[in-house]
């Protein structure tokens, strides 16, 4: 039991921070930090197409870490430890 709470713990963790990664990765495609749109040769058309997908593929990702978290908390709850 006590591996599989470690291992639903470093994944739910895992796709929280994959997800904020992502939305600060839309942020800065935005903003064009650093000319990463020219480093990227991303036109600026395609920019909005971009951040739609970042947001999207980044909430869901936060949204499932926090539900991997939830479970491991009642895991815990259940007794076991």
């Amino acid at each position: 039991m006590k591996i599989r709470k470690f291992v639903v713990t470093f994944f739910g963790v895992t796709q929280e921070v994959i997800g904020a990664l992502a939305i600060v990765f839309a942020y800065v495609l935005y903003y064009n930090i650093l000319d990463i749109r020219a480093n990227l040769e991303i036109p600026l058309e395609h920019v909005s197409v971009y951040l739609l997908l970042l947001f999207v593929f980044g909430f869901i990702s936060i949204l499932s870490g926090f539900f991997l978290i939830r479970e491991r908390l009642e895991l815990e709850g259940e007794g076991g430890s």
